[in-house]
């Protein structure tokens, strides 16, 4: 069995703009390190999403173009082993890697794009909260100056029904990587901040009847930290805005683009990630 290939070229990313980059151009990509979107990331809806089945004039959640365009490269043959790299390293212009069942495969090409340039110094953190109390409100997003709990964004939650105004929250901080074992930049400290960042902005929790002088009263806030994630920062070789407005490859991709959504096979992938279609 042969365990060498060579490509003319070669795409190494894992960003959606890199997917993107592979989907436009007909060009093979090697998903190395997955760099999957934050969830609640969106991009506006321009008329070139149609060309990866998109009709609604909606905004886009980042994270369902990517499973979309991941789709359908593996479909087409376009990602390279998609599902069996366990580890790799580079070695000159080749990648040697390593399958999940230890198998050895060494991938050369003539020409060769990292697509991805990663900032080795900073991090995305993204706390996720449960809100028990203190979820009836009309905000979508706090934001603070700072990188620790800049922003804090609320998002209908599936846990709690379909009632937008019942809403959970997740907060997002841009630190130095250095500082994200910190105790300082842990997740105690950030419950504490998002929740005088709520206090602040007027969110109270739920009503607790009336004081002896008429007037309601409420109970404090309430959130529960459900779990932490660690996102690379990075800065594509070609950005996202100049990606979008390109005409792409009438490859096969293209061609199984056309067939899967006019035939109705596949969704929007929505439950690939856990946000609803319609926020």
């Amino acid at each position: 069995m042969i365990n060498e290939y060579n490509f003319d070229k070669l795409i190494v990313g894992g960003s959606l703009e890199s997917l993107l980059y592979s989907f436009i151009n007909s060009e093979k990509i090697l998903l190395l390190n997955p760099l999957y979107p934050f969830e609640m990331s969106k991009i506006d809806y321009t008329d070139s999403l149609r060309l990866v089945g998109y009709e609604n004039n909606r905004q886009i959640y980042k994270s369902e173009l990517w499973d979309r365009l991941s789709f359908i490269l593996s479909l087409t043959g376009l990602v390279i082993f998609p599902s069996l790299i366990k580890t790799h390293r580079e070695s000159e212009d080749k990648f040697v890697i390593i399958t999940d069942h230890n198998k050895r495969i060494t991938i050369g090409a003539e020409q060769i794009i990292n697509f991805d340039i990663i900032n080795r110094n900073k991090v995305f953190i993204y706390d996720w909260f449960n809100v028990r109390s203190g979820n009836n409100h009309d905000y979508e997003i706090l934001t603070d100056s700072g990188e620790f709990i800049n922003k804090v964004h609320f998002y209908t939650s599936k846990r709690i029904g379909r009632n937008k105004r019942m809403k959970d929250l997740v907060a997002e901080s841009y630190i130095d990587e250095a500082d994200k074992q910190s105790i300082d930049y842990g997740e105690g400290i950030a419950r504490l901040k998002v929740l005088k960042m709520m206090k602040e902005a007027g969110i109270r929790g739920q009503s607790n009847g009336y004081s002896k002088a008429g007037k309601q009263q409420h109970y404090a806030v309430k959130i529960e930290h459900t779990h932490r994630e660690i996102y690379s920062d990075y800065k594509p070789v070609v950005p996202i805005e100049k990606l979008l407005p390109q005409e792409p490859d009438r490859g096969e991709q293209w061609n199984l683009t056309k067939k899967l959504f006019r035939h109705k096979q596949i969704s929007t992938l929505q439950e690939s990630f856990r946000l609803p279609a319609d926020l």
